[in-house]
């Protein structure tokens, strides 16, 4: 790129009032959903039901209830704390970008998450993306879901059958899936693969289903830019490995902050013109994009917010996202 981008030169204080107007815009919005508004777009439905409290990790997460995943059950409670998300800013984004983001598995919701992963991805080979370690400062981030291989941790089954709150609190899903390690290997000291095998035990549900799961549980620093070379060589092996149809599955320990994250620095450097041929493996020709007048960065927040809440929920996070651009801005003008 010969040219940068003028709004990855912003200042950090004009960044920050532009997080900050994103923040009122959500506040607004939260309290549009909970001051009884009829038909609000925002509503958060039955996210917020006493009754599937047991299946929220935090009790201030939750999806927005149009564009919440509903589980595939023969019977019984749907919910599940997840969104589908579309990212694709007109004049800049070459396609649309597809993903659920989720919270963290827990103890109690891991079946479930299995059974989203197998129904509510059409194709083959499922991509998950976790970016969360599974403690941190001694508090659990994320329920171990997946298994790691081993004499004791070949093969789990997500019940056809689950209640996490309880008796009240039944869903039948179409049978019983076997959660079985195929094979594990670490990636240059920056994440683990696991390859993963999904069988149903009815042949009748759907086919046997590949899961390429990425554990990248370094990304701790937001204060260093090159922290984005890893989280790149990481968006390029999950796309390389993604059945093109299938929404690549994302998640941390809430499913906004780092999860946000994530899916603005993926779409910003696989699919938009400005950014196209900075990735480890350029998937597109190399014409010049046409020059682009609005901040792009804050076009992909603006609607990651409208689809999840909280997405990209710092300030913090919101600067990496620029100075990581820089960063891989500069790199290319080297080259």
């Amino acid at each position: 790129m010969d040219v940068a981008p003028w709004y990855i030169r912003q200042r950090d204080k004009d960044l920050l009032g532009k997080f900050k107007f994103i923040q009122n815009q959500e506040d607004a919005r939260l309290r549009e959903a909970t001051n009884g508004t009829v038909d609000s777009r925002w509503s958060l439905g039955v996210s917020i039901e006493p009754g599937n409290d047991p299946r929220n990790r935090y009790v201030n997460i939750m999806p927005y209830e149009r564009n919440r995943v509903h589980l595939k059950v023969l019977s019984g409670n749907d919910y599940i704390n997840a969104s589908y998300v579309k990212v694709d800013v007109p004049g800049q984004s070459i396609e649309p970008g597809y993903y659920i983001a989720t919270q963290g598995p827990t103890r109690k919701t891991w079946d479930q998450f299995w059974q989203m992963c197998y129904h509510n991805c059409p194709l083959d080979n499922i991509v998950i993306v976790m970016v969360t370690p599974l403690v941190e400062y001694n508090r659990e981030k994320c329920y171990q879901y997946w298994p790691r291989g081993g004499a004791d941790d070949m093969v789990r089954v997500a019940s056809q059958w689950q209640s996490p709150g309880g008796p009240k609190d039944m869903t039948q899903f179409p049978s019983d899936l076997k959660v079985e390690f195929v094979n594990e290997h670490k990636v240059d000291d920056y994440y683990t693969v696991t390859d993963i095998r999904l069988t149903s035990a009815d042949p009748a549900a759907g086919p046997v289903k590949t899961v390429h799961h990425f554990y990248f549980d370094l990304w701790k620093d937001m204060n260093k830019p090159e922290e984005v070379v890893p989280i790149m060589q990481l968006c390029a092996h999950s796309h390389s490995l993604n059945s093109r149809g299938n929404p690549i599955i994302v998640h941390c320990s809430a499913g906004v902050g780092r999860t946000g994250t994530f899916i603005a620095l993926d779409h910003l450097m696989h699919d938009t013109l400005d950014f196209k041929n900075i990735t480890l493996h350029p998937r597109y020709p190399t014409e010049p994009s046409q020059e682009y007048t609005r901040d792009l960065i804050e076009q992909i927040v603006l609607q990651l917010r409208s689809q999840r809440m909280k997405m990209v929920q710092t300030k913090d996070q919101f600067l990496f996202i620029y100075h990581a651009a820089n960063y891989l801005n500069s790199l290319s003008a080297k080259h």
